[in-house]
């Protein structure tokens, strides 16, 4: 069975980059541009990993990974922001995030990341 990842990402570019990238590794990919999209994707059927930005429309990708983690406390979550050290010291440890990403980074990073959250 193919592994279920959302993609959450307000930058459409950068959204199908990773479900193309992501598809092309044969998991199943729903991207979509906000944390409300996002949630009623998780209301339809479980994922077994999110990656998710930190500054989305709505609410933030910080509270969408807690939103997550009460949904589906086994679901990873994988953190994307563009911003430097103090935002990635602040969300690093928090408890709903798995790893973070510091974009730009490369889809060798995003793959060796995703393995190590989907590995069962």
């Amino acid at each position: 069975m193919k592994q279920r990842i959302l993609v959450v990402d307000d930058e459409p570019s950068v959204r199908h980059l990773i479900k193309q990238v992501l598809t092309q590794e044969q998991y199943q990919v729903e991207a979509v541009g906000s944390a409300l999209e996002a949630l009623e994707q998780l209301q339809e059927a479980p994922f077994d990993l999110a990656i998710v930005d930190l500054l989305l429309p709505g609410l933030s990708g910080l509270d969408l990974a807690e939103a997550i983690r009460m949904l589906d406390p086994g679901t990873p979550v994988i953190l994307m922001t563009a911003y430097g050290a103090p935002a990635l010291e602040s969300v690093a440890s928090h408890p709903a995030i798995h790893h973070y990403l510091h974009k730009p980074f490369t889809l060798e990073r995003l793959l060796d990341l995703i393995d190590s959250d989907t590995r069962h």
